[in-house]
């Protein structure tokens, strides 16, 4: 005879509520995804204006334009980026503990961090490329200003703003919520041997290009790359950062 299962099957419906259910979980604080990366984005804009102003006052006409095109090298449009590391550090330790407790599932926890990624860089992609574009548009009109377009960004179409800004952010959120999930299993000494192995590799990997000669074609196959090409690439390790992170999740404890 053929045993059958008597285990009741979970509801699509039910799996997919207790997803919606972990993205409500890490927006509760709708400040921490959404509210201070938009607050670092304006006063690093204030910033960028007074430094403009400055630039303006100081230097003679004859010398200003060039000299407010140096801004265009400034790194302050990628500033909520940094803060955003520190988010997808703390997402385990703050959501991962409390979703356990509402009988989710480490699959469904990580399903709905994944989408919560997702949808939070989409929405601060698309309202940087429009920002972006509202800037070329004032430099169009003759007033030389560089925040949103500065670096590649000044440019790349909007399409490429939108992917690049979006791939940023989906590989910070996944690498930094690897890391934390690393350490909710395995604690400071597990940090530590994934440190040292990340520095190993990084080595193994530039001491094998440069020793083999193929760090040349490997870098002028980098730069040769389309703007829109190396951006997409980045969901890559994207990808494989966070796989690792559910990996070292599926047996994490709930308490230190």
């Amino acid at each position: 005879m053929t045993a059958i299962s008597t285990s009741p099957s979970v509801p699509r419906v039910e799996i997919r509520h207790r997803v919606v259910k972990v993205m409500r979980l890490h927006l509760v604080n709708r400040l921490t995804y959404i509210g201070i990366p938009w607050i670092i984005t304006g006063v690093a804009l204030v910033v960028s204006i007074v430094i403009a102003l400055l630039i303006s006052a100081s230097t003679p006409e004859a010398d200003r334009q060039q000299a407010l095109e140096g801004m265009s090298y400034s790194w302050a449009v990628l500033s909520p980026l940094w803060y955003l590391a520190v988010v997808g550090v703390q997402a385990v330790s703050a959501v991962f503990p409390f979703a356990m407790g509402f009988s989710i599932t480490r699959r469904e926890y990580a399903l709905g961090t994944l989408l919560t990624y997702l949808v939070i860089a989409a929405v601060n992609a698309t309202g940087w490329a429009v920002l972006t574009e509202i800037e070329r548009a004032v430099n169009a009109s003759g007033v030389v200003f560089h925040h949103f377009t500065a670096l590649w960004l000044g440019e790349a179409g909007v399409g490429t703003v939108w992917l690049s800004l979006f791939s940023l952010q989906v590989l910070i959120f996944a690498v930094t919520s690897a890391f934390g999930a690393v350490y909710a299993r395995w604690r400071a000494m597990g940090m530590l041997v994934l440190w040292v192995a990340v520095a190993l590799a990084v080595l193994g990997i530039l001491a094998v290009a440069v020793l083999t000669g193929a760090a040349p074609p490997i870098l002028d196959w980098l730069f040769g790359l389309p703007s829109a090409g190396f951006f997409a690439a980045l969901l890559i390790p994207a990808a494989v950062a966070f796989a690792l992170g559910w990996g070292a999740l599926r047996r994490a404890p709930l308490r230190g």
